[in-house]
């Protein structure tokens, strides 16, 4: 851990989330928030959580730096683990939570014989499978079965955002946190995306151009999950404004719906990706991350399984933000190609016309590499 330093002007004036700080259980859906704490020695941590809107609460096992954190904001949620016992607890002593060690059968096994427990029903459940990931999908599984209809809730400790999707996506359901056990800043943010209950700011643009162009190299990209209707992809020719492109699993009767694909346009497109990043579309390849939109704007990751490089024929659209100005996208000249209205209807782009609102999600910023930078002047048309 870092020397006790006194916490800058800016971290100072730092303001939690309002989001629950305490681990519930019910209901256990696949789009409910998940509870997330960060487990920690280093202040640059906390200060990423709270940015970040990942969470405000914090896990020590130290007195001193509990009440470090507690001076960068208020409402802090600071808990304190109790390595002999287990238990982790609040500034009062309250039981929050038991840490389960869950490295061997055996401990999976006692932990979920807890699941029911009348005594232990105000209290969070935690896994902890140990370091290096050997063991740890299995009992994530057996132990999200074994919650299943609890009143406790479940939480996992993960030391990185991808360890924590393991535990987040087991049995589909998931557990209903992530105790991320980190002193990297980095893997703090990523949890936001990570997370169930992610969200992108959806606005409106409305359309003044629809153009037929050349033929392009265009990208279809299958991913590893299906797509529900009203969920796409956002892509575009500007990374300051990004159109939310539909999947292609609508029913046309002419070709087979595939619900995994989103036809994104042509190589040198934007699409968005986790972490407030953007990537080219030429970048993405089998493995790759995604971030999955649907039309309320809830988010979710997921891979690509493999992308499709073809030649085809492409449209140029155009769209007025009252605050982005104008933006652009190209896209596959194809009836299974479709943006998204407002209501949350698709329209394909062989029926759009000219005053047709669409979503879109603008970040009026610089990029570097897919990732915001802070230039004071920069242009994109």
């Amino acid at each position: 851990m870092r020397g006790a330093l006194a916490p800058s002007p800016r971290v100072r004036r730092l303001t939690p989330p309002r989001l629950s700080t305490r681990a519930t259980a019910s209901p256990r859906r696949i789009d409910r928030p998940r509870t997330i704490w960060i487990d920690t020695d280093e202040i640059d941590c906390v200060t990423a959580a709270l940015e970040s809107g990942v969470g405000a609460v914090v896990v020590t096992r130290s007195a001193a730096f509990a009440a470090r954190c507690g001076t960068l904001a208020s409402g802090m949620d600071v808990l304190t683990i109790d390595v002999e016992s287990g238990s982790i607890q609040d500034a009062n002593g309250a039981t929050r939570a038991m840490v389960y060690a869950c490295e061997t059968p055996e401990g999976v096994e006692a932990m979920n014989a807890s699941a029911r427990s009348a005594a232990l029903s105000g209290t969070a459940a935690v896994m902890d499978c140990g370091t290096g990931g050997n063991w740890s999908v299995i009992p994530a599984e057996n132990a999200v079965a074994a919650f299943a209809g609890s009143e406790r809730a479940l939480l996992a400790v993960a030391s990185t955002a991808s360890e924590a999707r393991v535990f987040l996506e087991a049995l589909e359901t998931g557990t209903d946190g992530i105790v991320l056990r980190t002193r990297d800043p980095n893997e703090v943010r990523a949890m936001r995306d990570v997370a169930s209950g992610g969200s992108v700011a959806l606005e409106m643009a409305t359309v003044t151009t629809i153009e037929r162009v050349g033929a392009g190299d265009r990208v279809a990209v299958d991913c590893a999950t299906n797509f529900e209707i009203g969920e796409g992809m956002l892509c575009g020719s500007y990374a300051s404004g990004l159109f939310l492109v539909h999947a292609e699993n609508v029913e046309c009767g002419y070709v087979a719906s595939r619900p995994f694909r989103v036809n994104a346009g042509p190589t040198a497109s934007y699409c968005k990706a986790p972490n407030g990043k953007t990537n080219y579309l030429s970048e993405l390849g089998a493995g790759s991350e995604v971030l999955v939109v649907a039309a309320d704007g809830k988010s979710r990751v997921t891979n690509v399984a493999r992308v499709k490089i073809e030649r085809r024929s492409l449209v140029l659209i155009k769209a007025e933000h009252p605050t982005a100005g104008t933006l652009s996208v190209l896209l596959q000249n194809a009836e299974t190609v479709r943006l998204v209205r407002p209501n949350g209807e698709h329209v394909s782009v062989s029926a759009l016309r000219p005053g047709a609102e669409v979503l879109v999600a603008v970040d009026l910023c610089a990029r570097h590499a897919g990732t915001a930078v802070d230039e004071a002047v920069w242009s994109e048309r």
